[in-house]
């Protein structure tokens, strides 16, 4: 596998709203394919609407082509949308292409996942803090106003 190919469909893949998503138009940038091409395929596929309303989002974006704006029409999409798309694409390099782009998603959920696991470890480590302080300044009435302010910080950050 080009190492390349891999890299570049990394960019390709992005995080939205913590999901690893795609879009039509990076879709039929790898594949070497017209964007109505691919916007056809997407409509013609034979899913279910559940399917369809689940990992195809259709997204209107005003654009200037030439001395003209007017309005055009892609789509965000899962990796299951994006696996169900590509099902439709033949050939070695078309093979290719799906394999760096199944990789491409999965580096993302790794990232995504990367990032949970930290802004978890933060939160494990303030409450314990928190609930450490807490029990030490209930032993000293000397220490009570110095947590009354130090308290409502953490409450924010917790």
């Amino acid at each position: 596998m080009n190492m390349m190919l891999n890299l570049n469909l990394r960019g390709m893949v992005s995080n939205q709203n913590g999901e690893a998503k795609t879009t039509s138009y990076a879709v039929a940038e790898a594949f070497g394919k017209r964007h109505s091409d691919v916007l056809r395929s997407i409509k013609n596929m034979k899913c279910s609407q559940k399917f369809r309303e689940r990992n195809f989002a259709f997204t209107l974006e005003n654009k200037q082509i030439g001395n003209t704006k007017r309005n055009t029409g892609y789509y965000h999409m899962t990796e299951l949308g994006f696996m169900f798309l590509d099902m439709g694409f033949n050939g070695e390099k078309a093979d290719a292409i799906k394999e760096s782009f199944i990789d491409a998603f999965e580096w993302m959920a790794n990232q995504l996942n990367q990032i949970f696991q930290s802004k978890w470890a933060r939160y494990q480590q303030r409450v314990g803090y928190r609930d450490k302080r807490k029990q030490e300044v209930s032993c000293s009435a000397r220490d009570m106003n110095a947590w009354k302010h130090e308290k409502h910080a953490l409450d924010i950050e917790i």
